[in-house]
């Protein structure tokens, strides 16, 4: 059986799918800002929302 943190490990691995979202220039512009404060990327900021969103939704 495949544990939680590997799970978490594979889903984070070899990227394919690219994604378009339609936010204000401001609010990523902001968020970027922050992201880059707290030295990471916006990308690894929203797959960390996102693998904790399906954590919290039992789907880990």
């Amino acid at each position: 059986m495949t544990s939680k943190t590997d799970k978490i490990i594979d889903l984070t691995r070899n990227k394919t799918k690219k994604m378009s979202i339609m936010i204000n220039e401001e609010l990523w512009d902001l968020f970027k800002t922050a992201c880059y404060k707290h030295n990471t990327t916006p990308t690894a900021k929203i797959e960390k929302w996102m693998i904790n969103f399906i954590d919290e939704n039992s789907l880990i």
